[in-house]
């Protein structure tokens, strides 16, 4: 490498650096959600976990059926409705949406009949978990409903 050379790479080297801390955001700017705060984190937090136990609960009701039980066809019903609604008002409880009060209204109902179904089963543990997350996320949507 010739000198010329060598100061030019240096040159643009420095160009680069000081353009990229020009552009970095300061270590004490505000985190975005500050910014854009959630109106329902508690209920996406309940939604989320109704979720993630409706998923446990699916998977044992699922093991039943195929072994010929159908003993706990409504419970695996109730709990894929329940997965789904719970799903939709997760994603829109999420960015805040004006739907999130209606559909929770809703939503309530379908958690309360899940709860139902699930405590049918109380010494299965997968039903008993779904059962009560169903039982919190129902009262957080009556909380947004009301």
């Amino acid at each position: 490498m010739h000198r010329r050379e060598f100061v030019a790479t240096m040159g643009t080297a420095a160009a680069v650096l000081s353009a990229a801390q020009a552009f970095a955001v300061p270590a004490s700017a505000a985190p975005a959600e500050s910014m854009h705060p959630t109106k329902y984190k508690a209920l996406e937090e309940a939604t989320n976990h109704c979720v993630s136990k409706g998923e446990a609960c699916m998977r044992h009701c699922l093991g039943m059926l195929s072994m010929k039980d159908t003993s706990m066809a409504g419970c695996t019903n109730a709990t894929y409705q329940m997965m789904a609604a719970c799903g939709a008002l997760r994603t829109l409880a999420a960015v805040n949406s004006s739907y999130v009060p209606a559909l929770a209204k809703v939503i309530a109902q379908v958690c309360v009949d899940c709860q139902k179904e699930c405590e049918k089963f109380p010494d299965v543990a997968e039903c008993k978990a779904c059962g009560d997350s169903c039982k919190t996320c129902a009262e957080e949507c009556r909380k947004i409903s009301a």
